[in-house]
């Protein structure tokens, strides 16, 4: 079986989409030696202006089972986008099973197309994305219901959604959890931990966020929360440090900070490395993400492969995926929030307690569980796609 394989997302290693991407198709490439895969760092609705120059396939190039497709010429972007169905198909390596990572559900005359849905915050929340992003996820999701022959969800939560706003048949969704990458897990040096800790002006003991900064991850009512605890003596050192890219409509967000002069004590560092992120996490005294919705929820498995102790959402998948190994709470009341994060700051046998019940946890996911799922997935269609041309 050769099956093909959206990689374009991981342009930006950071990103959700992208990481979920990168790891899946590593951890196929260890549990599978029968087949081929032909990974895409370009695919049907994303082609960056310098995909080329990017070098993702290097970080595949220990795997023998991975090829990437290639777009040749003077003019690739053009060669790509004037192609007709058949030869995009043959541009992409003519697979059996074609899986898309990112929502893109493109029309295919040969191969069989598996999709993954990661959620449905748009639907549920446009106010929260961009008119941009709402029409194009929209004009692609509008197929979800015919073109897939099976559609992948990240949790029983985006498969329930699924079902509601698209009526997908419950026989062609299927829940494959996402996996905990290995580098969380296990000790780490307290230099190395020092180190980086220096670098970015931190001190060991601050209240970590790692997502978007963006509305839906409630950062309003983090930054007044956090604001609040800071009013106590014993935490005027504390800080809040916010991992990731600045996402949109985040004007007020940074507006909040300043008008509460929080600047000195909430820092943003945009994206870190893989190397850097577990570090970061590891110094971290509690971490918050009380998002208003989510599709799973991965940076929660992470901060409990860290060893960190979770105050998290008690909506959407983010229940499913913490079980009880964190402190749920109501995301849209501040008062249950500050409870829950000023609490556990007091409580140090109750961190210790979920940072236990956190590491179990995270142990029940991974990127190889992941794999093996959604490679059943491959083979059924596979298989049924034979018996009906037969």
């Amino acid at each position: 079986m050769k099956i093909g394989f959206d990689l374009s997302r991981y342009f930006d290693r950071s990103a959700g989409v992208g990481v979920y991407a990168a790891n899946l198709l590593k951890a196929l490439a260890r549990i599978d030696s029968r087949n081929e895969y032909v990974a895409y760092s370009f695919f049907y609705g994303c082609l960056p202006p310098n995909w080329k120059d990017r070098g993702i396939a290097q970080e595949f190039q220990e795997f023998h089972n991975i090829r990437f497709a290639r777009l040749g010429g003077i003019s690739p972007k053009k060669k790509w986008q004037d192609a007709s169905i058949m030869k995009k198909e043959a541009l992409l390596g003519d697979v059996d099973v074609m899986h898309s990572t990112a929502y893109a559900l493109p029309e295919l005359f040969s191969s069989r197309l598996v999709v993954t849905i990661h959620d449905l915050s748009f639907l549920i929340f446009p106010e929260f994305h961009t008119p941009e992003n709402y029409s194009q996820v929209l004009s692609n999701l509008i197929y979800l219901n015919s073109r897939p022959e099976m559609v992948i969800c990240d949790s029983e939560a985006t498969k329930k959604d699924t079902i509601k706003y698209f009526h997908v048949p419950e026989q062609k969704l299927e829940v494959v959890h996402l996996g905990v990458d290995g580098i969380f897990f296990g000790q780490r040096k307290t230099e190395e931990i020092e180190d980086v800790l220096h670098k970015y002006g931190l001190s060991q003991g601050y209240l970590l966020c790692v997502s978007s900064i963006e509305p839906r991850k409630n950062f309003e009512r983090i930054i007044r929360v956090f604001g609040q605890i800071k009013k106590q003596a014993r935490y005027r050192e504390l800080r809040l440090v916010c991992v990731g890219g600045k996402g949109w409509k985040n004007t007020d967000i940074y507006r909040l900070v300043k008008e509460l002069g929080l600047e000195e004590s909430i820092i943003f560092l945009g994206y870190l490395s893989q190397k850097e992120l577990p570090l970061v996490y590891r110094g971290a005294k509690i971490f918050l993400y009380p998002s208003l919705y989510e599709g799973f929820g991965l940076p929660v498995l992470e901060a409990m492969a860290s060893g960190v102790p979770v105050v998290t959402s008690n909506l959407s998948s983010l229940p499913e995926v913490a079980s009880n190994a964190a402190a749920l709470v109501d995301p849209y009341s501040e008062k249950r929030l500050f409870e829950a994060v000023d609490g556990l700051l007091e409580n140090i046998s109750r961190q210790k307690e979920l940072v236990g019940e956190g590491l179990i946890n995270a142990r029940k996911f991974s990127w190889e569980e992941t794999a093996r799922k959604t490679l059943a997935i491959y083979e059924k269609v596979f298989s049924a796609s034979k018996e009906i041309s037969s």
